[in-house]
């Protein structure tokens, strides 16, 4: 952490402070609440997850392809064939939610599917149209990552996402 971002955490933390020690007291409050707030990672990386999808999902208004569209298509295509299993752990969603977000994906010629040799198993390829299509929305991608990754200097954004993947499990 820089020492910049340490003094003005510092800060924010001593305004905290000064802010719960001003305000009357509730019977039975817990009166660190602003330290949850400021140290809990659930509400912080609830709090980013919002912001960072918001972003990427202004970027991608304007396109073919809608967010959770786009990331199915770059997951299909990550490793091909994929099952819906397959994609649904790489994304950590369940199946069906993925089976929801490909079902246009296949009505517009983007994925093309088909049974495995279990009946249950669906099998997904990109099309050559899903392909264009991901070319296409590439260039959105770029730009709200690189506008999200943007107050994150130098090695912050490296350090941040090894966190993240130790997180994720």
């Amino acid at each position: 952490m820089t020492r910049y971002r340490y003094r003005r955490q510092r800060t924010e933390y001593t305004r905290a402070i000064r802010r719960r020690r001003s305000r009357p007291r509730l019977s039975g409050q817990v009166p660190d609440l602003d330290q949850v707030i400021m140290l809990c990672p659930g509400y912080n990386l609830g709090k980013a997850f919002k912001r960072v999808s918001r972003r990427f999902e202004e970027e991608f208004r304007s396109g073919d392809l809608s967010l959770s569209q786009f990331a199915m298509l770059v997951n299909i295509g990550v490793r091909e064939p994929a099952t819906g299993t397959d994609v649904a752990e790489r994304l950590g969603s369940d199946i069906s939610t993925v089976s929801r977000t490909i079902e246009p994906l296949v009505e517009r010629g983007l994925v093309h599917q088909k049974r495995g040799s279990d009946r249950r198993v669906r099998v997904y390829r990109l099309t050559d149209s899903g392909r264009a299509a991901l070319a296409s929305a590439l260039p959105r991608w770029k730009r709200a990552k690189a506008a999200v990754l943007s107050p994150l200097r130098g090695r912050g954004w490296s350090e941040t996402l090894a966190n993240l993947r130790r997180l994720a499990g």
